[in-house]
């Protein structure tokens, strides 16, 4: 399953990567976009990476009115007025990404007065509700982490005890043959 979000803003106030990156960095979050970073957003999508966590986000460039029939989403043409251009971003169940485009959204709305909408819930979004979705898509990533690092723990102690136990195993072997 994947999920949309689109910004909707005037072409002319696209800013570059950097300028997200930097608006970003300035709020407090180790953000990081990972390749272009002189270019604006375009449909090559984007590497970038959230407290270390590395992710890839699907980008599509388009003419607003053009993405509200492709969304069949007339129910935001009220708002937009002014914006000539479509920003879409396409994720799936990954939490890193989740978070990368909550902030970039931010940046969106604070660098060029984006207007910033959830498709799959038809749901406008204030600078409020993107800060408070990124702190629980990160919330979420630091549990993901966490749990990983237990498993792993979990896994690495099963692997030693299996090697000792085979180990004394064998020498009971070998002293009764």
């Amino acid at each position: 399953m994947s999920m949309t979000q689109i910004a909707f803003l005037r072409k002319a106030d696209i800013p570059s990567n950097r300028q997200i990156q930097d608006t970003i960095q300035k709020l407090g979050y180790d953000f990081k976009i990972l390749t272009g970073l002189d270019k604006l957003i375009d449909q090559d999508g984007l590497e970038c990476s959230i407290n270390l966590h590395q992710t890839y986000i699907e980008t599509y460039i388009d003419f607003a009115d053009n993405a509200i029939a492709d969304h069949e989403a007339d129910w935001l043409k009220p708002d937009i007025t002014h914006q000539d251009i479509a920003i879409s971003f396409v994720w799936g169940a990954d939490f890193a990404a989740g978070a990368c485009i909550g902030l970039i959204s931010l940046a969106l709305t604070d660098l060029s007065n984006a207007l910033i909408y959830y498709m799959d819930e038809q749901m406008k979004y204030t600078r409020e509700m993107l800060l408070a979705d990124t702190t629980q898509f990160l919330a979420e990533l630091n549990k993901q982490s966490s749990e990983s690092v237990r498993l792993k723990e979990i896994a690495k102690t099963h692997k030693e005890n299996t090697y000792t136990k085979n180990t004394s195993w064998d020498k009971m072997k070998s002293i009764f043959k």
